[in-house]
């Protein structure tokens, strides 16, 4: 399955952190994709 680079971009950074492998780091990219935009908003906020 080819991936766009935005959403490898997201896959790779959340690899960075511990514990995440490149299935969960898909996992999460996915499912943060598929909720609501102020989700993402929020975690992105919370993140800078």
């Amino acid at each position: 399955m080819q991936t766009s680079p935005l959403l490898t971009q997201l896959m790779e950074a959340l690899r960075c952190l511990p514990g995440v492998g490149p299935k969960s780091a898909q996992r999460m990219a996915f499912t943060l994709l598929q909720r609501d935009r102020s989700g993402g908003m929020r975690l992105a906020q919370a993140l800078t």
